[in-house]
């Protein structure tokens, strides 16, 4: 049996527990949201002995080297001694330059940071609420065509930091935001192949992203991209894409949804992982990027690689959705 110290308390791990479930079952209050190894809020530093390699996964070198590493996915094979990782100089402020909603339930909100930001459309970073609790949200906005960063937040019931958002922030005020990470982001290199993307709810944002940045970047291949909503409201922002797609020839827009009503629009009602495939014919040409709910990204995944889409073409960001 593995053990930890933390704070000068030796605690025993089960077969296969983590450092982070280990910790918080012993009473310690370590910050962490996704617990998936996404949102980088458990990070936490080795003052003596070795990690393993999966732990660290995501982390840029410079932390690798230190030591940090995703208390969330840490399951130790010999014993460890931890310690919380000052994370303050990982952080940096941003004021709130838009705070606007584009659906009853989704938020539209834009942070300017205090300094230069590197980031790629579609990776995601953690938003701080009061140096206590952190989510991850996905980037909408586009680095070299927006002086902002934009995020599309849906307000989870009983959700502490996206009441928060939609509730007490206001436009002027400062707060956190870590760094940008993830690679679900486009690349160039094929600017003639096919790219799908495709998403549910708020998982549109990282993808509206992914092809303004595409086409930014001169991508000629077609583009095609599908939002797909319950209801007709959750296609939050239905004209927005019409415009872009009546403006860049090459992209072409598609919405469904599972439920119709008496209001007319221009969109199917077939579930989103069968409209994938019917757009993607011969999928092994195409480029796919899937976003939102984590089992409809895992079932298009599925889908389309059993279609004949290579997994190195297929980019994920799976939402992760935490109530505490």
């Amino acid at each position: 049996m593995s053990y930890i110290i933390f704070n000068d308390k030796h605690i025993d791990l089960n077969k296969g527990q983590t450092v982070l479930s280990a910790l918080l079952d012993n009473g310690f209050k370590i910050p962490n949201s996704c617990r998936a190894g996404a949102c980088q809020s458990c990070l936490m530093q080795s003052v003596e002995g070795s990690v393993p390699e999966t732990s660290q996964q995501g982390l840029k070198d410079t932390l690798k080297a230190q030591g940090y590493f995703l208390a969330c996915s840490c399951v130790p094979t010999t014993p460890l001694q931890i310690a919380l990782a000052d994370t303050s100089s990982l952080r940096i402020k941003a004021s709130v330059v838009g705070h606007d909603l584009l659906a009853k339930d989704v938020l539209r909100l834009r942070l300017k940071p205090e300094q230069a930001f590197d980031y790629r459309a579609g990776q995601y970073l953690s938003i701080n609420q009061n140096n206590s609790i952190a989510r991850s949200y996905s980037l909408a906005s586009v680095n070299k065509l927006d002086n902002y960063l934009e995020f599309h937040i849906r307000r989870i019931d009983q959700g502490k930091v996206s009441s928060w958002l939609h509730e007490e922030l206001q436009t002027g005020r400062e707060l956190e935001i870590g760094q940008a990470t993830g690679d679900c982001f486009y690349v160039p290199g094929a600017a003639d192949q096919k790219i799908i993307l495709a998403g549910t709810g708020t998982g549109l944002a990282p993808l509206i992203g992914i092809a303004r940045d595409a086409i930014h970047q001169g991508h000629s291949g077609e583009i095609h991209l599908l939002h797909g909503a319950i209801k007709k409201d959750g296609l939050y922002m239905h004209q927005q894409l019409i415009t872009m797609t009546n403006e860049y020839p090459n992209f072409h827009y598609h919405a469904s949804v599972l439920q119709a009503d008496e209001v007319k629009l221009p969109v199917r009602t077939d579930a989103i992982d069968k409209i994938v495939t019917d757009i993607a014919i011969n999928a092994a040409d195409w480029k796919a990027y899937l976003c939102g709910d984590e089992s409809t990204v895992n079932t298009l995944k599925k889908k389309l690689f059993l279609a004949g889409t290579s997994m190195g073409n297929i980019y994920t960001d799976p939402f992760i959705t935490t109530m505490d």
